[in-house]
């Protein structure tokens, strides 16, 4: 089979791209580098690490499965791909690593947060004052609320328990909560942050829960509280959130992900010392970049011989290509 794998240009692009030539060396694996315009190739099977429109789509007459690079897949155009007879599918996180190392870097941020980190190094490196500028917040005895607890959200959970805190949380199915988290329906955000030192936003975004987090949830949160985000950065308001900070509702935040990426450089929020901003790398470990491949791997193989892949996420009217269970 052809197989093209759509990219943006870094480091973890090019490292997964080399080992789908060595894990996948008996297809064709052509490089496509992500760019406005879209491309024609002859291709059937296209590897997603980037947006998926419509107008792309039109272009690959042969293209008959999309498969994402990660756990994330808001921006393939479903809707257009079923139309058209193409499957979709994506690389679970809890079968691919990127849950556990995302949950890892939470917890980092959780503490770079805390600990005023971005505020201390400015200091440092300012030589005005080698102490924290402001007091820290130890994590023990506080109360976190984790927004979704999906596969990111629970190994989030089973991190923080050695930090001796109380957890509550929304999702979807909050009666399936482990015992010792607290949990509200998805519709009663403002009541599950009204009493959390740290809000961590772990759910699936999508256009349903676009900006999730408003002003109206930023208002109902703790004065003095800490927001993190490591999903994406659509479900947070960004304006709302500069100005909660400005006005000390919000005394510090880490933010894996944010709106555009990569930022302007004047994007108020990478201007605010109390919010530690990093460009979207919780998940890229060797962990993630080994599990993504092996399990890419296996759907295609899968695909390849007429199978249905488990993360299949669309069903077809007039599929291209015909799959079985």
């Amino acid at each position: 089979m052809k197989i093209a794998f759509l990219h943006t240009e870094n480091f973890f692009a090019s490292e997964l791209l080399q080992r789908f030539r060595t894990e996948l060396a008996h297809h064709e694996v052509v490089d496509w580098i992500a760019s406005r315009s879209a491309q024609a190739f002859d291709f059937e099977v296209l590897l997603a690490a980037g947006a998926i429109d419509r107008e792309l789509l039109i272009l690959q007459p042969k293209l008959k499965l999309i498969q994402t690079v990660s756990d994330g897949y808001e921006e393939v155009d479903i809707d257009a791909a079923s139309e058209l007879g193409i499957w979709v599918s994506y690389a679970p996180a809890d079968l691919t690593g990127n849950a556990t190392s995302v949950a890892e870097f939470a917890v980092l941020l959780l503490l770079g947060a805390a600990r005023h980190l971005k505020e201390t190094l400015i200091s440092l490196q300012s030589g005005t004052n080698m102490r924290p500028p402001t007091l820290n917040l130890a994590l023990s005895g506080k109360t976190v609320c984790i927004v979704g607890l999906g596969t990111i959200g629970r190994q989030l959970v089973d991190r923080l328990r050695p930090f001796g805190v109380k957890m509550v949380a929304t999702d979807e199915h909050p009666e399936a909560a482990p015992a010792d988290v607290t949990a509200y329906p998805a519709n009663q955000l403002n009541r599950a942050v009204a009493d959390a030192d740290f809000v961590v936003i772990c759910v699936r975004a999508s256009k349903e829960n676009e900006n999730l987090v408003n002003a109206a949830v930023l208002a109902a949160m703790k004065r003095g509280s800490i927001l993190v985000n490591i999903a994406r950065g659509m479900l947070i308001d960004e304006a709302a959130l500069v100005d909660a900070v400005a006005f000390g509702k919000i005394s510090a935040g880490g933010l894996d992900v944010l709106k555009n990426e990569p930022p302007d450089r004047k994007d108020p929020l990478l201007q605010l010392p109390q919010v530690l901003v990093t460009p979207h790398i919780a998940g890229l470990t060797d962990l993630m970049l080994d599990g993504t491949v092996n399990y890419v791997g296996r759907v295609i193989e899968e695909f390849a011989a007429g199978k249905k892949p488990k993360s299949i996420l669309n069903s077809p009217e007039k599929p291209r290509y015909l799959l079985y269970d």
